[in-house]
């Protein structure tokens, strides 16, 4: 899936003590913001792009990525959201769950920044009530860890 011509484009233009070009210099804040500003369209465009991709893998191997991968009851009340190895026994406990009659779902983060609240949001049954997100990462004296206060923000833009 990978152009190999892109990835020898690529290493010409790294880093090299044998080719050694200077990238910029100082910035003070006013230029660097506005250059973090013209980078947005190109972070939105990401979630898009990986989609597409993801689709390709699928044709290619017959396996099924999203963004946002959802498995459950298609009427599930509560989800949760988690990334990374715990999805596996998450998914395996909503199973057990779903067999025991629960309307329980899991949302597996597949990626995770730029956050996509509107493919969040599209992967989660019209139905929820509660979703709890599960983060491997602390944040001491935050109000919440950085999954939970993406899923918040985007839920509330969304929803707004």
């Amino acid at each position: 899936m990978i152009d190999d011509e892109l990835v020898e484009r690529h290493r010409r233009r790294a880093l090299d003590p044998d080719r050694p070009v200077i990238r910029g210099t100082a910035q003070n804040p006013d230029v660097f913001f506005q250059a973090a500003e013209a980078t947005n369209a190109y972070h939105h465009a990401v979630p898009g792009i990986v989609q597409q991709e993801m689709y390709r893998l699928t044709e290619l191997t017959g396996r099924r990525y999203r963004i946002f991968d959802y498995h459950g009851h298609p009427e599930a009340t509560r989800v949760v959201v988690i990334m990374g190895s715990g999805a596996g026994t998450v998914g395996e406990a909503v199973d057990a769950l779903v067999a025991a009659g629960e309307r329980v779902g899991v949302v597996t983060v597949r990626l995770y920044r730029p956050f996509d609240a509107g493919a969040l949001v599209d992967a989660l049954p019209p139905t929820v009530e509660r979703i709890a997100a599960l983060d491997r990462t602390k944040e001491p004296g935050s109000v919440g860890e950085p999954l939970y206060l993406d899923i918040v923000a985007g839920l509330a833009r969304r929803w707004s």
